[in-house]
């Protein structure tokens, strides 16, 4: 793989809620027309697209949506000449080899398998590869980390069902992503998988104090594990709606590579913004207000903002090794690593 190739990874987006919606309305080419130009300019080759799904499709409509999603991903790369889904690091190769945008198919939560774990296998062979057990709610798998106290009883950790699929995940080569995990079912992670771990969109505790966000020794686990921390462009905690910022991302950053190194960070930028218009009520009650709160300070809620992050990393002393680490190296070295 060429070096000029290597440019910039976004491990966390939920474009695939957009284009659902928008395929619905009868669009077509719609990552073609509305993503691809403004991924050009922040010279982003490479997302995670996730599946989420909205709190008005669980439990009884999941799978369903999920497909649907994968149908539309599927749909998109055949009408868009500039996009490529990758199952393997081979496809990554190519896909950056040929100037195209590569897609890697994600779960947000697998509320889609509901308690079935032999449905994994089928996500897999429509192109799954990463695989995060929660939101911020609680499934058959395990308790994820709330936004805010909710009415439930005492938090778990991770079910039988969820170490099932710990189990399939690993044998079929799919990566597990500890993000939205509460504590305990974080260190259920560490415990059952052996292979490299990434949390493709998580903050720093320490600098942000919200359980939503990894403490030090989390993120010396997944560190000390080979795995890679994602940070994003928002911190889910009060008063928290002006940290869309560039310094703040970059504070992150720093202080996960002072505790666990450059090599073990990366970005998943989560932008947001562009969702609001879809939630659905449900959705909207469950989300903390602080996401629904803008400031004139946010420089950083969409793709033409990252230019400005990766100048960020310049004027804070990173050199351009350690800025190819950040943007795509780390990321690729663990995908390599664990997908078969």
């Amino acid at each position: 793989m060429k070096k000029e190739n290597l440019s910039l990874i976004d491990v966390h987006s939920d474009v695939l809620m957009d284009i659902i919606r928008k395929r619905a309305l009868g669009r077509i080419k719609v990552f073609e027309e509305d993503w691809v130009p403004a991924m050009r300019k922040a010279g982003l080759n490479l997302r995670v697209a996730s599946i989420y799904i909205d709190e008005a499709f669980v439990p009884d409509m999941a799978l369903r949506r999920a497909l649907d999603m994968v149908s539309a991903l599927l749909a998109e790369e055949n009408e868009s000449p500039s996009i490529s889904v990758c199952r393997n690091f081979e496809d990554i190769e190519k896909s950056l080899a040929s100037g195209k945008i590569g897609l890697i198919l994600a779960f947000e939560g697998v509320e889609p398998l509901l308690n079935d774990k032999n449905l994994l296998f089928v996500f897999y062979k429509l192109g799954l590869r990463i695989m995060a057990l929660t939101h911020s709610r609680r499934n058959f798998a395990g308790d994820g980390s709330l936004f805010s106290p909710g009415k439930m009883g005492k938090p778990g950790g991770l079910s039988e069902f969820g170490i099932e699929l710990l189990q399939e995940a690993e044998e079929l080569g799919i990566l597990v992503d500890v993000t939205h995990l509460n504590d305990e079912g974080f260190w259920d992670v560490m415990e059952h998988v052996k292979s490299p771990v990434i949390a493709t969109h998580s903050n720093c505790r320490s600098l942000c104090d919200h359980p939503r966000n990894l403490t030090d020794d989390q993120i010396k686990a997944v560190a000390e594990r080979g795995g890679v921390i994602g940070v994003l462009h928002f911190c889910f905690a009060p008063k928290s709606g002006g940290s869309r910022t560039v310094d703040h991302i970059l504070d992150h950053l720093d202080y996960v590579v002072k505790v666990a190194g450059v090599e073990n960070v990366g970005f998943g930028f989560d932008f947001y913004e562009y969702l609001m218009k879809y939630l659905s009520e449900e959705e909207h009650m469950r989300l903390p207000k602080d996401a629904f709160v803008t400031s004139p300070s946010n420089n950083l809620t969409k793709d033409e903002d990252i230019p400005a992050v990766i100048e960020g990393l310049k004027k804070r002393g990173y050199g351009n090794e350690e800025i190819e680490l950040i943007s795509a190296k780390n990321f690729l070295r663990v995908f390599k690593s664990v997908w078969k």
